[in-house]
């Protein structure tokens, strides 16, 4: 199946003005842990139960393994390593660094090359019909569409904002608190589902 993708911009990209395009793809679902035992036993000769103490066994050596700062080698699939953050004042000499400044920020995964060079010949790309991107409105623009819809509607929504103008959920909370802020739009309705009104 073809993984979907958009092309996505981000302005002022690194504060030099300039705009960078990037591509974003629509993950879909992982399996969940009965599925993977299911495909798994399916293509062995291992039962559920099997695949599901062995996986078990598997976490609990990789965690280990990992908190003793070796690297996690799975066959054919690739190592896992420790990613760590240094917390600690500018001004701190470095022989006064402590463990306790130490902390894991994360878990590295580096792919084995024969796994790669699969995945890489294997997949296929398409471009998707719809799009996770807000439209760009300037507040004038934002503000004529409003009042024309309140003209038309008794109320507003963050909903509304979403199906109607085209925004995502995050974007269209930032209208309605900015719109509230100058004045207007009013604000009505319980805290978990409020309801907005042009303010007289």
């Amino acid at each position: 199946m073809a993984i979907k993708y958009e092309i996505q911009k981000l302005k002022n990209a690194q504060g030099k003005g300039d705009e960078r395009r990037f591509v974003r793809i629509y993950e879909q679902e992982p399996m969940t842990a009965d599925e993977l035992q299911t495909q798994i036993q399916d293509n062995c000769s291992l039962t559920k139960s099997d695949v599901a103490a062995t996986l078990k066994a598997l976490s609990e050596l990789m965690k280990q393994e990992l908190a003793s700062g070796r690297r996690f080698y799975l066959p054919d699939i690739g190592y896992f390593k420790l990613s760590v953050d240094l917390s600690m004042s500018e001004n701190t000499l470095t022989d006064k660094v402590r463990a306790d400044n130490i902390s894991v920020r994360n878990i590295k995964f580096r792919p084995n090359s024969v796994m790669l060079r699969h995945v890489k010949t294997k997949v296929r790309f398409e471009r998707s019909c719809s799009t996770t991107t807000s439209r760009q409105y300037t507040e004038e623009e934002l503000q004529t569409r409003l009042r024309a819809y309140l003209n038309t509607h008794a109320c507003l929504t963050r909903r509304d904002l979403e199906r109607d103008f085209g925004l995502r959920q995050g974007m269209a909370l930032k209208w309605l608190r900015h719109f509230t802020e100058t004045g207007i739009l009013r604000k009505e309705g319980v805290r978990t589902a409020p309801v907005y009104f042009l303010r007289e």
